[in-house]
């Protein structure tokens, strides 16, 4: 007798399967993005109000409500960076 572990997929309006896709904390602190290192399945993420599917998603919800916590999808955050600045000084232009 062969035991299979099966994981859980959903299906997609179109029929397409959906792999679980990780998702990592991002605490935002005076407008600096850092990832915490800790991860969540999307079906533990995706109902709370930090929950973002890209990164410009990410910061617009941290320019809307300020200080938090965020949900990102691992490929999302850029390589090789440990934190990103959300608030950029304005450039005066004459």
């Amino acid at each position: 007798m062969v035991v299979r572990k099966l994981q859980r997929e959903s299906l997609q309006p179109g029929g397409q399967v959906l792999k679980p896709q990780p998702y990592e904390e991002i605490r935002v602190y005076e407008g600096i993005a850092e990832r915490t290192g800790v991860r969540f399945e999307r079906s533990e993420v995706r109902r709370r109000e930090g929950y973002c599917e890209s990164l410009t998603a990410l910061i617009r919800k941290a320019r809307a409500s300020g200080d938090g916590t965020f949900y990102l999808p691992l490929d999302q955050w850029p390589a090789e960076t440990e934190q990103l600045e959300l608030r950029k000084p304005w450039v005066v232009m004459s």
